[in-house]
């Protein structure tokens, strides 16, 4: 199994997690995402700890409208911080 990385997202739309509400602009770090083997990913708030895993489906889900990736939002000049 190859090693996935860690990335860094921005919150746009409040959401809860492992028991833990996260605001607009907190930052969270979620594992790759593996569409081959649908395994789960790892989820760290935003001082690094480790707060849960999720499923695929939970993290795609996040990805409509909860997240935004930290690249892409700094590559897109429409996007403002």
């Amino acid at each position: 199994m190859p090693i996935r990385s860690i990335n860094k997202y921005t919150v746009i739309k409040r959401f809860s997690l492992g028991k833990k509400l996260y605001d607009k602009l907190d930052t969270i770090y979620v594992q790759e995402h593996d569409p081959v083997n649908m395994e789960p990913q790892k989820v760290f708030n935003g001082e690094k700890e480790y707060v849960t895993d999720i499923s695929s489906d939970v993290y795609l889900s996040l990805r409509k409208g909860f997240i935004l990736d930290e690249q892409q939002s700094s590559l897109d000049p429409n996007h403002s911080k």
